[in-house]
């Protein structure tokens, strides 16, 4: 899938000084979707005892991705939020991600990281330091949040690429 190209909307003040944060964050859908291209299925659903297997690694990513679209949301039009964390048990309960097909998985991944790039492309440069009070880290910006969050997906990768080798 060919990479969009990102423009700033003027009207909003975003600036390009925040392009790499929303870049890195558009590529992660493509990124993830390699590792699971040319696999059979049957590798998806396999893993080490006491490892997730790629199927439930790219669950708990649409969970993570939602939530932190929900995050970067809250942040950018509240005072202050409690950045909400990933109740991932409970989420692979409700959706059932090791019985989902990997296509299904990616789909929902791109969607919920392109909502979270599309909020980012027009937030104002100034909102980028909005805070919110994470249970663990404690404050943080908007903008640490998208860095989080690209490094979260890249630990997450690395953890489907050792899966994949």
């Amino acid at each position: 899938m060919p990479q969009p190209t990102f423009r700033i909307n003027f009207v909003t003040g975003a600036s390009r000084r925040h392009m790499p944060e929303i870049e890195a964050l558009s590529g992660l859908p493509d990124r993830v979707a390699a590792l699971f291209a040319g696999q059979p299925a049957a590798w998806a659903r396999q893993a080490p005892e006491g490892e997730w297997n790629p199927v439930r690694v790219l669950g708990h990513l649409v969970a993570y991705a939602q939530v932190s679209r929900e995050n970067l949301d809250r942040m950018s039009h509240m005072t202050d939020p409690i950045i909400k964390r990933v109740d991932d048990e409970g989420e692979n309960e409700r959706h059932h991600w090791e019985s989902q097909s990997a296509d299904r998985l990616l789909d929902g991944l791109a969607e919920a990281i392109g909502k979270s790039v599309a909020l980012l492309t027009e937030l104002p440069d100034a909102s980028w330091g909005r805070p919110g009070q994470h249970p663990e880290d404690g404050r943080r910006s908007i903008r640490q949040q998208a860095f989080a969050m690209a490094a979260h997906f890249r630990e997450h990768i690395a953890q489907i690429e050792a899966l994949r080798a």
